[in-house]
């Protein structure tokens, strides 16, 4: 009989124990953190169909005349002004003949960007000129 209390004892111990563990769990569970790199976007320039930012923090310069930076398009619907779509680019820009390559779009790599021409664009241009200012 004795051993019988001990052993029904030791089961409402190990269930209290098993509660008290997932309260713990639940309470302390830290996973809804996002741990991210510090940006500093900067708007570069804005039309009716977006507005593209820059991360002046992320200029990387890596070889001459050639830089590596983070950009933020933000797509915008001209009829409502309300945004649509946000991607962000990691580019490489060639400041002496002003072209650029989208070598990741939102994290994914683009193993076959080409250098392209902006072609007019006046949020590429603003973003290679105000890129390169400094280089």
């Amino acid at each position: 009989m004795f051993k019988i209390n001990q052993k029904i004892k030791k089961n409402k111990f190990d269930f209290l124990l098993n509660i008290l563990v997932l309260i713990f769990v639940i309470l302390f569970n830290r996973t809804n953190i996002v741990y991210g790199a510090i940006t500093n976007w900067v708007e570069v320039s804005q039309t009716p169909a977006g507005v593209q930012y820059l991360d002046k923090d992320s200029i990387n310069i890596e070889e001459k005349g050639i830089i590596e930076i983070t950009t933020k398009y933000i797509k915008i619907d001209s009829s409502n002004s309300k945004e649509i779509e946000e991607n962000i680019f990691i580019m490489k820009i060639n400041c002496m003949t002003n072209k650029f390559k989208d070598i990741s779009v939102n994290g994914k790599k683009n193993l076959s960007a080409k250098w392209e021409d902006p072609n007019g664009d006046k949020l590429l241009d603003d973003v290679i000129s105000d890129s390169c200012e400094n280089v």
